[in-house]
């Protein structure tokens, strides 16, 4: 990453390719795709990651990217998630940082999935303004304007 924790186009290559190598290493895998097919599913990720289309990736928009396409327990995930939201690690989750998140969640999920961009109607930020207040009515339950990882579980 860069000094301001972006990752370029070539940092995220970089980075992944390093890992998809140590994958194959690690479980001997002989059946492997090819460079080229490698670098295309790569740009494809750079480019469903990079959810603001600023030409870097953020590490929300990592996070966000990581997190929809990785598995675990409900109870990882709801861990995993608050603290992707939590973005300044107070122990709470505003709303601003949940709009922020969404709406990397969102436009990667659109990406993935241009069907259900089509059928949503509205565009990813619209779509997280939307999904945070209706979270916050539901879960805020001390009405402080902020989750608690308490309240986020529920």
């Amino acid at each position: 990453s860069d000094s301001d924790g972006y990752l370029s186009r070539e940092a995220f290559f970089d980075c992944f390719a390093q890992l998809i190598e140590r994958n194959i290493k690690t479980n001997g895998l002989t059946d492997v795709p090819d460079a080229q097919s490698i670098g295309q599913l790569l740009n494809s990720l750079f480019d469903m990651f990079d959810a603001d289309r600023n030409g870097v990736v953020d590490i929300s928009e990592l996070s966000a990217g990581i997190s929809v396409l990785s598995g675990g327990s409900r109870d990882d995930k709801v861990k995993a998630a608050f603290d992707l939201f939590d973005e300044n690690g107070d122990g709470f989750i505003s709303e601003d940082e949940m709009v922020k998140y969404l709406s990397s969640v969102f436009t990667i999920l659109y990406e993935s999935s241009p069907e259900t961009k089509a059928s949503s109607g509205v565009s990813a930020v619209e779509l997280a303004i939307v999904t945070t207040r209706q979270c916050f009515e539901d879960a805020d339950v001390n009405h402080d304007g902020r989750l608690s990882f308490e309240e986020f579980k529920r």
